[in-house]
Order: C-alpha cells, then sequence, then structure tokens
C-alpha cells in the first residue's frame, strides 16, 4: 500500500501532549514533509517545534484553543494558503475535571455543554475554517481521535443511551443526569462519532475516520485532575491497568494513530476502537457495540447543532 504520509502535508491538533509528540516524532520518520504543530499557545507550539529539534519540516502555530471559536477562525486564517494539508489529525481535548456541568455559550446565545465543545465543536469548527478556506486537499484524510466510552466500558464508563432525538440534544445542551467526568468524555466521543459519519456521507471529496487506539496512560488528559487523584491515576492506576494489558504508553498509541493516518485502519465513515468490553486489543467496529452510533436522526441532529455553533 503506498504510504499517504509520504511527502505529505499534515496539521495536527494538540501537538504538545503525550501523544501528539510522539505521533510527530513518528510521522517525521515515515517521511512527512511539513507538519503544523496546531496548539492552544504560540508558546506551547514553539516549545513543542524545539523539543523536537526538526525545524525544517515543523510550523509551530498557536490559537487552537478548542473552546474558543474566534482563535480557531483566526488561527486558521494565518496559515499559508499556498499549501494543502494531506492529513488533518484532531487530537486535541480531554476530560473537563469538575463536580457539575459545565458550559460554553455559542454565538447564537445556546450553551454547549463543555466536554462536547472541547472534544468535538472545537475540531468542526477547526475542520469548517480549514475547508472554507480551501486547505484541505481533496481525497484528503481526516482523522478525528475517538474513544471506547462512546460505546460503553462496563464497570468504568455508562453507555450513552438516549430516547429520542429530543434527548440527545438537551444532553448537547443541558447535559443528562449527575455530573461524571469520565461519563462525560465518553459522551463526548459518542457524538464526535454521529458527527464523522454524517460528514463521510455529505462530503465525498475527503475521507472522514473516527479513531481509538486503546486506552492510553501518560498522556496530558489528567492535566486538570486534582493532584491527589491525578496522583492515584498515574502511580497506581495506570501502571497496574499497563500491568494487565488494560492500558498503553503514548509511543505505542501514537504508533497506531499514525498507521491509521497511513490508511491502514478505517475507510471514511469508520468508527474504530478496542473490542467490547475491553479498553485495549485488536481494533474492531465499534458501531455494533452501541446502537444509537448508527442512528441517522442523531447523527443529523447533532451535525445541525455543530453547524450552528461552527
Amino acid at each position: 500500500m503506498k504510504s499517504k504520509i509520504k511527502n505529505s502535508s499534515i496539521l495536527i491538533t494538540g501537538a504538545n501532549g503525550g501523544i501528539g509528540i510522539e505521533t510527530v516524532k513518528i510521522l517525521l520518520e515515515k517521511g512527512a514533509k511539513r507538519i503544523v504543530l496546531a496548539c492552544r499557545t504560540q508558546e506551547k507550539a514553539d516549545r513543542t517545534k524545539a523539543l523536537l529539534n526538526s525545524h525544517y519540516k515543523l510550523e509551530a502555530k498557536g490559537g487552537f484553543d478548542m473552546q474558543n471559536k474566534e482563535a480557531i477562525v483566526l488561527a486558521v486564517s494565518e496559515l499559508p494558503k499556498n499549501e494543502k494539508f494531506d492529513i488533518v489529525f484532531f487530537q486535541a481535548g480531554g476530560m473537563v475535571v469538575s463536580n457539575d456541568y459545565q458550559f460554553i455559550e455559542n454565538t447564537n446565545g445556546n450553551r454547549i455543554e463543555k466536554t462536547i465543545y472541547q472534544n468535538v465543536m472545537g475540531s468542526y469548527i477547526t475542520l469548517k475554517a480549514l475547508l472554507q478556506q480551501d486547505l484541505i486537499a481533496t481525497g484528503g484524510r481526516i482523522v478525528f481521535a475517538g474513544g471506547e466510552g462512546a460505546r460503553g466500558i462496563e464497570g468504568m464508563i455508562a453507555k450513552p443511551e438516549y430516547d429520542s432525538v429530543d434527548d440527545l440534544i438537551g444532553a448537547v445542551f443541558n447535559g443528562k443526569g449527575k455530573y461524571k467526568d469520565i461519563d462525560a468524555l465518553g459522551i463526548s466521543k459518542f457524538m464526535s462519532g454521529l458527527l464523522i459519519q454524517e460528514l463521510a456521507e455529505r462530503d465525498l471529496n475527503h475521507e472522514y475516520v473516527w479513531f481509538s487506539p486503546g486506552l492510553t496512560a501518560g498522556t496530558n488528559g489528567l492535566v486538570n485532575v486534582p493532584p491527589i487523584k491525578r496522583f492515584m491515576f498515574e502511580k497506581v492506576g495506570f501502571p497496574m491497568m499497563k500491568l494487565f494489558g488494560m492500558a498503553q504508553g503514548p509511543k505505542e498509541a501514537a504508533m497506531k494513530y499514525v498507521e491509521c493516518l497511513d490508511g491502514k485502519y478505517g475507510k471514511t465513515g469508520d468508527l474504530i476502537g478496542a473490542p467490547e468490553g475491553k479498553t485495549l486489543g485488536n481494533l474492531v467496529d465499534q458501531k455494533p457495540m452501541n446502537a444509537g452510533l448508527s442512528n441517522h436522526a442523531f447523527r443529523k441532529a447533532f451535525l445541525q447543532i455543530a453547524e450552528q455553533v461552527a
């Protein structure tokens, strides 16, 4: 199979995170021509570029704050117009640590649940701005970082389930039930799974894939977790899970992401992740594990909301 990465132009959001940095290292090894390190701030982007020490192929660009539409649109508008991206990897985001739902208000005055906004809407705003600026090549591959929480993991993450379109819309605008940060993250991955499928059906000029390499320890996803809870995750929980084959490190996850970016995993519209009931393992279709992921009415309703936000 011909490499999609060799001599390609790539944009990656959240490039300064644990998986992001490891992904960029592998992309450089595989011959990427140009990689834009799209980070929340210019300082983080510059620091990542210096760390990776490959200045002639890397472009540091701040402003990709997944909670701030105006900053994202401005950042995209400032990208060079002379070269389109062959691959776009949306992997920025993370868990919102809180005791209750948090919200971000969009320009229409609607509040969007914060975890959904920073894990899905921010990426969609970026995608739409890139398309409006004609910065993604025809046939370009667009990958959203997924997560097994979209179909639930028994005893760990509740399966996202909705009785109706109104129930789903209510969850986006108001949350649903008692707030639990890990469940909210799973819901955001469910929503991005709906979005990817709808985009794949409507936009035949690009490939859209939702991909999770499985549970990964040692990322920046816990950066906002209180110190004691974070210590327990990082020093006790994740090492035990790695010991028992339930989690992997950022390097292993990054290699799988790169294989997905290269086309090994997933054709357009696919949702790929670990086997049912597991956090890690052979990478398989996630849709049969949660019927809601294949609900066309849910897909259309969520895209309609995303359009209003973007």
